[in-house]
């Protein structure tokens, strides 16, 4: 089982003090009973992750990095993907998700991904009717 993080989900992974962080474990042990499963993510979550935890010291920008160097596969966000990202952005006036959140989207759906953790509601919309499933956001 493939599962997508989002910056959100990552910046938690090594910030004790984030809100979420022992949500993000409760899901880690939760998707680790009794099935293999790889954490998925693009360089541009990753990156935001990065800047985003930088708050919180250098040591938890190197944590983040060994932490995704090990653990995750980061996929390079593609042209193809890049693309229709910003069409969807564009086109979806009603809907609040980023550039990022799209594109983010599209990379799980085509590395397979079964389900993405996020705590930012703007997934729900996009990701309805694709079969992906959102952990963690109400």
């Amino acid at each position: 089982m493939k599962v997508f993080f989002d910056a959100s989900a990552l910046v938690p992974l090594v910030y004790t003090r984030d809100q979420w962080h022992f949500t993000v474990r409760r899901h880690l042990a939760l998707l680790s009973q009794g099935r293999q499963f790889s954490i998925v993510t693009t360089n541009w979550t990753l990156y935001e992750a990065l800047t985003v935890v930088k708050r919180a010291g250098h040591h938890r920008v190197v944590e983040l990095h060994d932490y995704a160097a090990k653990a995750m596969e980061v996929l390079p966000v593609a042209r193809e993907v890049e693309a229709e990202a910003v069409r969807r952005f564009v086109g979806w006036s009603d809907k609040t998700a980023s550039v990022v959140d799209h594109a983010n989207l599209l990379a799980a759906l085509a590395s397979g991904c079964s389900a993405i953790l996020t705590f930012d509601s703007d997934f729900l919309p996009i990701a309805q009717g694709t079969g992906l499933r959102v952990l963690g956001a109400r």
